[in-house]
């Protein structure tokens, strides 16, 4: 990928994420897991180095739309293999959601932990203090698509944290 289609995620992600995290969140009805597809979606793109032509908002705009499609289609399977196995519907028990929310975090944590220092001071620049890909880019004097990368890399090792811990 050249640094110009790097630079165009990256300018996309800022530009059309917030917009594309509300309409996936009215979509499947979960702000959380909707900033998590978006940022699945952009993630993609960038690392299958994906050359943005036309209209970028608009492939990008139908690539989340369709994460979300497949996203709510997931969950209607994953809801209709239990009906079929005559299972019980899992009862909301708030100590079981607590246990599995402490176990997520702390899986998330050493996840952090174990990205190298500047992956790490990056990451909790962008997701802890909330500041932008171009803030961070000039605070530590380097440039936005840098920034991007070690955010992709921390991204991707917290989802995979993430994922060994479902599939204990």
């Amino acid at each position: 990928m050249s640094a110009c289609d790097s630079d165009k995620i990256t300018r996309l992600y800022r530009d059309e994420a917030p917009r594309l995290e509300r309409q996936v969140a009215r979509r499947i009805g979960n702000a959380s897991v909707a900033r998590d597809l978006v940022h699945d979606v952009f993630l993609r793109f960038w690392e299958r180095a994906v050359e943005l032509r036309g209209n970028p908002a608009a492939l990008i705009t139908r690539s989340a739309h369709n994460r979300a499609i497949d996203h709510l289609r997931r969950e209607r399977l994953r809801e209709s293999h239990a009906a079929r196995a005559e299972l019980p519907a899992p009862e909301a028990d708030p100590a079981f959601d607590h246990l599995a929310a402490r176990q997520a975090g702390e899986a998330v944590r050493r996840a952090i932990e174990a990205l190298p220092e500047t992956t790490r001071r990056l990451f909790l620049m962008n997701r802890v203090q909330g500041m932008s890909f171009q803030e961070i880019a000039a605070a530590c004097g380097m440039s936005e698509r840098n920034v991007a990368k070690h955010m992709a890399k921390a991204v991707a090792r917290c989802a995979a944290a993430l994922e060994g811990l479902r599939n204990q």
